[in-house]
């Protein structure tokens, strides 16, 4: 049996082709498309490579319509994106949910499209191994969920409805509500 080896490393036709399209407008305004599922984070090393790059005078125009993902990944681009100096533009349209709600949360400003659905639960997931490796997993996921959604969610939502939340409620909002609170939000700060 033989393998070819392909000549040219492109697997891609073009930037639609990747699980993550970075577009380049200028060599100072950016957009990434997040319209899936955040994956796994060898997904999104250029888009961590960009950010860190970027200087203030930059742009990025964050495209989400999301139902969230992988936690660890979504933690690693907020990261990125408090880290980055330009400035992150999130613009929210379908569905945006769970860790998609979170990087919305970290830009600089978001722009919300009529009948986008806004919507924040619990994280799911699940584990292998022994009882006791188990239990260790899922209390370290609640004990640093918790953190997490209080500091990503601060002046969003209320720590009552942080409890709810982490109990097992989904909070759903429509663009209105989600205006309100970033307004109340900015407010507050």
């Amino acid at each position: 049996m033989t393998f070819e080896i392909p000549v040219d490393n492109n697997e891609y036709r073009s930037v639609w082709d990747k699980p993550l399209p970075i577009v380049t407008v200028n060599n100072k305004y950016y957009r990434v498309y997040i319209l899936d599922e955040i994956g796994h984070m060898a997904d999104y090393g250029e888009l961590l490579d960009l950010l860190a790059d970027l200087d203030e005078d930059s742009i990025v125009e964050f495209h989400l319509n999301t139902p969230g993902g992988v936690l660890d990944t979504a933690s690693m681009i907020m990261d990125a994106i408090k880290n980055c100096k330009a400035k992150t533009i999130g613009k929210l349209s379908g569905t945006v949910a769970s860790a998609g709600t979170m990087l919305a949360l970290v830009m600089d400003e978001i722009y919300i499209a009529p009948f986008a659905a806004f919507m924040i639960h619990a994280w799911s997931g699940g584990s292998s191994g022994k009882a006791n490796e188990i239990k260790a997993q899922q209390s370290y996921m609640e004990k640093e969920t918790k953190k997490l959604f209080q500091v990503v969610y601060d002046r969003f939502l209320t720590p009552r409805e942080i409890n709810k939340i982490l109990a097992g409620t989904d909070m759903w909002m429509n663009k209105e509500e989600v205006e309100k609170r970033l307004s109340d939000r900015k407010k507050i700060a």
